[in-house]
């Protein structure tokens, strides 16, 4: 089995594991989860730490991902200046906006997820603190598997002031992702167990 196939083996694995998660267990992982990132993004704002998370981009949460909506209200009650990703399908490039009311703010890409409306400002990539990186598989080096298309491998180079985390649930921790020399690592990923630094 070459690379490819073992990377694709280990996203429909992952995936299929993590769509086997009644709703139920997914609502309360999640809220596991997200409690621990809005602590730790407290914590940095408390401490006045030289990088307090102030402008957060957030991935929009559909199907069996860990949910971000609440952490998106979480931040937005915090006054943080909230940040989601459009996916420009023409450029193969991620277009970050900021949102700043979820009811009126998104609208429903053609692929069926939620992104935020054309009128929202783009938002200076400089300017960007924190990333949350959506993925099928992280492994403990923060190396991950998305859905194959690259964006954020793209986007993240981009954004040399952010640090970037991942959001999984604890089963799709892998040994190895196989990583390629594109692959750009998260520095973070929290789970329900916690957070977790890269080695």
């Amino acid at each position: 089995m070459d690379i490819k196939q073992k990377r694709d083996s280990i996203r429909s694995d992952v995936l299929r594991h993590r769509e086997n998660l009644s709703d139920s267990e997914r609502i309360v992982l999640s809220k596991q989860i997200v409690d621990h990132v809005i602590e730790w993004v407290q914590n940095r704002t408390n401490d006045a730490l030289p990088c307090s998370f102030d402008a957060v981009m957030v991935y929009l949460s559909m199907k069996s991902e860990v949910d971000t909506w609440e952490f998106i209200n979480s931040l937005l009650d915090l006054n943080k200046l909230v940040i989601a990703p459009v996916v420009d399908t023409n450029s193969s490039r991620l277009i970050p906006r900021q949102i700043q009311n979820i009811e009126s703010d998104l609208v429903r890409h053609r692929y069926g997820m939620l992104e935020p409306h054309d009128s929202c400002p783009i938002f200076p990539l400089d300017q960007l603190n924190l990333i949350l990186v959506p993925g099928i598989a992280f492994d403990y080096h923060g190396y991950r598997l998305g859905y194959g298309k690259g964006f954020y491998d793209r986007f993240l180079p981009t954004c040399p002031n952010a640090v970037a985390i991942g959001l999984a649930f604890q089963l799709q921790l892998v040994d190895t992702t196989y990583p390629q020399q594109w692959d750009i690592p998260v520095q973070h990923i929290f789970t329900e167990n916690g957070l977790l630094s890269s080695k």
